[in-house]
């Protein structure tokens, strides 16, 4: 799993944040407690309005404050700023267990690996409803955001969470595709990240509907990358209003009508705002 300490390079693990100032804390304490050594924690503000920012300072960290332009823009820039060999992406609203980093990173580095995901990840508030709504929404237990078989395993991901520098940086990093940009390094490297067992983390679901709204928005990037303006007849006002309804039903789950209504409308005013040619806030 490990690398001799001898001859351990830097990692960098980089951590993408737009407005996280309730998760951000427990992120980096969390990075901070890892087993690799010698590690660079380097956090892209995606410019927060609140105090992420300031928290991570407080931290003891490094942090990169950038405009809003989305999350792949934002590991992209902290990507060459970067000292490390090899690149760890971490979301603000995770928390990592210890030996996260020495797990990922040891394939890549013996060279069994091109690039690494985690095959653990939980849910860390599954007593929230709308957490409970969107783990229904995926056809997932309430408390594990991966419910992975054997055969999916072996297979790989799109998703890459470690990598090395040079070979993120010869592709031309992440592509700006809203939701979707973390799955966009591998149709590039004509690769798929291999899953690691036993690295572990756990995601904070969004808690509110305002929260699951701002997801929506970030979604109908994506769908605006992948069906253009016609994603606003996709996810239009009475269209999703039934899918809501009907969402309701099948889960027999009142709530299900309300996180559906705000994650479909947010998606239909995310598409809007880029046919407008207005992609700036909430991106």
């Amino acid at each position: 799993m490990g690398v001799a300490s001898v001859t351990r390079p830097l990692v960098s693990a980089l951590v993408a944040a737009y407005e996280e100032e309730r998760h951000i804390a427990g992120c980096l304490a969390s990075l901070q407690r890892q087993t690799w050594r010698p590690l660079e924690i380097l956090v892209a503000d995606d410019g927060s309005r609140d105090r992420t920012a300031e928290i991570a300072r407080d931290a003891g960290v490094r942090v990169l404050r950038l405009p809003h332009g989305g999350k792949a823009r934002a590991l992209n820039a902290a990507a060459t700023e970067a000292r490390g060999e090899v690149l760890v992406f971490c979301d603000a609203d995770l928390q990592y267990a210890a030996d996260y980093v020495e797990r990922l990173v040891g394939p890549i580095l013996s060279g069994s690996a091109l690039g690494t995901s985690h095959a653990d990840e939980s849910v860390a508030n599954p007593e929230n409803i709308w957490s409970r709504c969107m783990q229904r929404a995926h056809g997932l237990p309430e408390d594990l955001r991966l419910n992975l078989t054997l055969e999916q395993r072996r297979e790989g991901t799109v998703v890459f969470r470690a990598i090395r520098r040079t070979d993120f940086i010869s592709v031309g990093g992440f592509d700006e595709t809203g939701y979707l940009d973390d799955q966009s390094l591998a149709p590039k490297l004509a690769a798929r990240a291999a899953f690691v067992d036993g690295a572990h983390c756990s995601h904070h679901n969004p808690e509110t509907l305002r929260e699951i709204a701002r997801m929506g928005i970030w979604s109908g990037k994506s769908v605006y990358h992948l069906q253009g303006a016609r994603g606003l007849i996709s996810f239009a006002p009475p269209r999703v209003l039934w899918r809501a309804v009907v969402a309701g039903m099948r889960h027999r789950m009142v709530a299900m009508v309300p996180y559906t209504l705000a994650l479909e409308l947010g998606i239909f005013w995310g598409v809007m705002r880029r046919v407008l040619g207005d992609p700036s806030r909430g991106a």
